[in-house]
């Protein structure tokens, strides 16, 4: 029988453009809004509970090149590149259900960290992918970072703040609302967002002994996700003293059991405003969820000592995965060792 020339012909293409894409380079670039589909067909199946890879989280902190992503051999990268700590990745996300090679995704990332010359490290790895990528890779270390691990509480407890661990929360909207029984409840919409723009710079300006450039990214992500809360899955609630925005938070459904709170800010100068905020975002806009994850502490001693106070029902866990034990190694967290 003949060959069909046409047909090895286009076969040699084919090959041509797989191998082409086995060996190229991981390209990254930023998130964009209309990348939110695709972010979402690989974290979202994996039962998404960890708060880092919501995609309104990766859009709106990582503004400016400071997160962006690379899609290979049905993988998501991601990495992060900010001011005075090394580049690094978290954990490559398969596409779930399809039968991939791990142990190469991973491989493929620490090649492209030691291309940019800085000791290979994926950080914030959820339990769910560090348990994977040990498994594929079990020469590899690992170290838990407690600094990022997320809190989670149950809905009913934020909402009715009942037993003696929360008996001080209570105490504080007791305060509150004897002070300000006429407060109001508002849900954010578009028409607010100038004011919550307005109190995120008041409390700014209480700030002291800040990074200024931290601020300022801080306040960027505070804009693009009020600016784009439709776009993003979004919800915010708000609380008016005497006709003046005084709190507002944003959060969104992580997946269909958990709520995620992504910002909250409020007017120090009126009393029990945080637990006012917090409690009334939940009774609102998270009455059919069982969860509620209010995201990690950062190290930062005031924040841990807050959401503790909380009585947390678990923690949503991440680790350091490196190449080798990096348990006192110094130089590889950056500013923070500064």
């Amino acid at each position: 029988m003949p060959r069909c020339l046409e047909c090895e012909k286009n076969k040699t293409i084919e090959e041509t453009k797989n191998n082409a894409a086995e060996t190229a380079e991981l390209m990254f670039k930023p998130f964009a809004l209309e990348d939110k589909a695709l972010i979402d067909s690989y974290t979202k199946p994996w039962n998404l509970q960890c708060s880092d890879l919501s995609f309104a989280n990766l859009f709106i902190w990582g503004a400016d090149g400071k997160m962006e992503y690379a899609e290979k051999n049905n993988v998501l990268y991601i990495k992060l590149e900010f001011k005075g700590v090394p580049v690094f990745l978290w954990a490559p996300i398969p596409k779930y259900g399809v039968e991939i090679d791990y142990r190469k995704a991973v491989y493929e990332g620490i090649d492209y960290m030691k291309k940019r010359g800085v000791e290979p490290t994926y950080r914030s790895v959820w339990t769910v992918f560090k348990d994977k990528m040990l498994t594929a890779c079990p020469e590899l270390f690992s170290m838990p970072t407690d600094i990022a691990w997320d809190y989670v509480y149950t809905r009913e407890s934020l909402a009715t703040l009942k037993g003696k661990k929360l008996h001080g929360k209570r105490n504080h909207i007791n305060k509150f609302l004897s002070k300000y029984p006429d407060y109001e409840y508002r849900r954010l919409d578009k028409s607010m967002i100038a004011d919550c723009i307005a109190l995120y710079d008041h409390w700014m300006d209480e700030k002291t002994g800040e990074d200024a450039q931290e601020m300022a990214d801080e306040r960027r992500s505070v804009e693009l996700a009020l600016q784009n809360m439709d776009a993003l899955g979004l919800t915010g609630g708000t609380i008016y003293i005497d006709g003046k925005l005084c709190a507002f938070t944003i959060g969104e459904r992580l997946h269909p059991q958990m709520q995620l709170i992504h910002i909250e800010k409020g007017d120090t100068e009126y009393d029990g405003i945080f637990p006012i905020i917090n409690q009334q975002y939940v009774l609102h806009e998270c009455e059919d969820v069982e969860l509620i994850n209010r995201e990690e502490d950062m190290g930062i001693e005031g924040m841990r000592k807050a959401k503790r106070s909380y009585n947390p029902v678990k923690m949503i866990e991440k680790y350091l995965i490196s190449t080798r034990d990096l348990r006192e190694e110094k130089g590889i967290w950056g500013k923070e060792e500064a």
